[in-house]
């Protein structure tokens, strides 16, 4: 089943092979404006030089990697991305956001909206969040919303994890 959900400012759509043409091609089309050098400048390689050219392989390797869900605007726009890369019953999660769209609150209304609809569902029990240790504001929000930081660190990344069963007796 495909995820979807929506916050005051965002509607987040997952693609998939069953996605629909137009949502697919908006996706594309709007992948270099936001995998900018600065958006990506902490991901791996395979982020990096995202043009028109390579934008729909891109979007193909990710679909065979992980669950993607795109996140738009109320006007449509295409504003970043969401990552979930399941493994057992733990989601590891990614999330970017356009650069113009830095600093309005929305990673957290994003976070917040995807942590309430995995309240409602129970195929995670955890989610997983790498960060890279200069990326303070991520840092901030993660703790922000109840994240833990882990004793692992990888090539100066942390790991931040959310026990999603939490309070449940």
């Amino acid at each position: 089943m495909a995820l979807s959900f929506n916050t005051p400012r965002l509607n987040v759509i997952e693609i998939n092979s069953n996605t629909a043409k137009l949502e697919k091609t908006a996706l594309v089309n709007a992948l270099p404006a936001i995998l900018t050098p600065a958006v990506v400048a902490n991901l791996p390689d395979y982020f990096q030089g995202i043009d028109s050219i390579a934008a729909e392989k891109w979007l193909d390797n990710m679909l065979n990697e992980c669950r993607l869900l795109m996140l738009q605007s109320q006007h449509q726009e295409v504003v970043g991305l969401l990552f979930i890369y399941t493994e057992n019953h733990d989601a590891h999660i990614g999330y970017l956001l356009a650069e113009q769209y830095w600093g309005q609150g929305l990673a957290f209304e994003l976070l917040q909206g995807f942590i309430n609809l995995a309240g409602t569902q129970s195929q995670w029990h955890k989610f997983i969040a790498g960060v890279d240790e200069s990326n303070t504001p991520s840092i901030k929000l993660l703790k922000k919303l109840a994240f833990e930081k882990q004793a692992s660190k990888e090539n100066g990344m942390l790991f931040y994890e959310l026990n999603l069963n939490q309070g449940i007796q």
